[in-house]
């Protein structure tokens, strides 16, 4: 499992810079996480529950859940909005809204999305989502689980790089070309057998997602579940 350090001098391997008063820190850290939202953006085309998590909201008599104002059971703060301020918690895309069960978490109810307040109105356990504010087609007193993708806490910071990305190890060598990218852009050269690898490594990293939960070896853990069930 590679860790961010490991990327990081990868990075520094692909970009054969050793100076770091041309390339500082900083500006590895910078590229990097471009690099990895890169990354990330590419896996959650194909799979997005790769990064998915649940926030927990109890409701009495609602008919809204205001994501900017109210805070999760067991976070720190909203998901969306300027409360929104701790990595790895705010929200970059909604996946799902259900009602867990009590004992298991396997969803019971599962609300359907609609485009509009008016469809909003004509349909039974649907929400709208609009503005950092889900509004529901009905009261509800129960706990809702909302299932999303957050965004990254990983510090590609040279100082202090993070110990864990995530569970897609046998391609974080991506993460490294797609900074290189932002180094050639820059620099204002390209590297042809370093972008030929680019693409391999995207066709494999396509093929993996799209089959790692179809038959044979599984190398990495298969994280869709009801912790990231979705609609």
């Amino acid at each position: 499992m590679a860790n961010a350090d490991f990327v990081i001098n990868t990075f520094r391997t692909y970009i054969d810079e050793p100076d770091q008063t041309f390339v500082s820190n900083s500006l590895v850290t910078k590229m990097l996480q471009v690099g990895y939202n890169e990354f990330r953006n590419k896996v959650i085309t194909y799979d997005p529950s790769t990064y998915t998590k649940t926030a927990d909201y109890v409701l009495h008599s609602a008919m809204e859940i205001d994501l900017a104002a109210l805070t999760p059971t067991g976070f720190t703060g909203p998901v969306v909005g300027p409360l929104a301020v701790t990595a790895g918690e705010r929200l970059e895309l909604l996946l799902s809204l259900y009602r867990p069960g009590e004992v298991t978490g396997t969803p019971l109810v599962v609300y359907s999305p609609v485009q509009s307040i008016s469809a909003l109105q004509a349909s039974m356990g649907s929400y709208y989502f609009a503005d950092g504010l889900l509004m529901l087609s009905g009261r509800i007193t129960a706990t809702l689980r909302l299932a999303y993708v957050p965004d990254s806490d990983v510090s590609w910071d040279p100082a202090a790089p993070s110990a864990y990305i995530d569970d897609l190890g046998l391609f974080h060598d991506l993460i490294a070309l797609y900074a290189y990218k932002q180094y050639a852009i820059s620099d204002a050269a390209i590297n042809q057998p370093l972008l030929y690898q680019l693409e391999k490594r995207e066709a494999a990293l396509e093929e993996y997602l799209t089959h790692r939960t179809v038959g044979g070896a599984n190398y990495v853990s298969n994280v869709s579940s009801t912790e990231g069930w979705r609609r």
